[in-house]
């Protein structure tokens, strides 16, 4: 009578190892992508896990409209945007001439004006190479590094801005 009550306990015993390594296996450490940004600095750092993996030279707003600090996270990925300027009543078509560049992720849309904020690309990359202090508050790149930047950054990544 016995044989019957060990085989169900070796089936069970066998079955909740399973779900023992399962989990096990789906508990596995992930890489942890984060984008940080030194507004003192004007870089913008991407890490993995902690660890700078790139550092990109970057411009930020002006003191007219700076870029504000604080934590935030992706909000989408826009590859090849299109940007309307609302002072100059015009479209700008998708890329390298779009002020906004080849790639848009905003991170920020302010609650009282519905300004976005985004790390983009750029149209003026010497404002980049200067480290300038001159764009509407966003973080600007130069397109190639933002594309690089893009492709490892999913919707929902930190933005750290300091």
């Amino acid at each position: 009578m016995h044989q019957p009550r060990s085989l169900l306990n070796v089936i069970l015993a066998a079955f909740v190892g399973c779900i023992a390594l399962a989990c096990f296996a789906s508990s596995e450490v992930k890489a942890e992508i984060e984008i940080e940004v030194s507004l003192k600095e004007r870089y913008l750092w991407l890490k993995d896990s902690g660890n700078v993996v790139k550092q990109y030279p970057i411009a930020i707003g002006a003191p007219e409209s700076p870029t504000i600090p604080g934590v935030y996270s992706i909000l989408k990925k826009v590859k090849d945007p299109t940007y309307y300027s609302k002072s100059h009543h015009k479209i700008f078509p998708a890329g390298p001439n779009d002020p906004v560049g080849v790639r848009f992720m905003p991170y920020l849309k302010s609650a009282t004006d519905g300004k976005v904020y985004a790390v983009h690309g750029t149209a003026w990359p010497r404002w980049v190479h200067l480290r300038a202090a001159a764009s509407l508050g966003c973080i600007r790149m130069l397109n190639s590094d933002v594309i690089e930047v893009f492709n490892q950054v999913e919707v929902g990544t930190p933005v750290v801005i300091r």
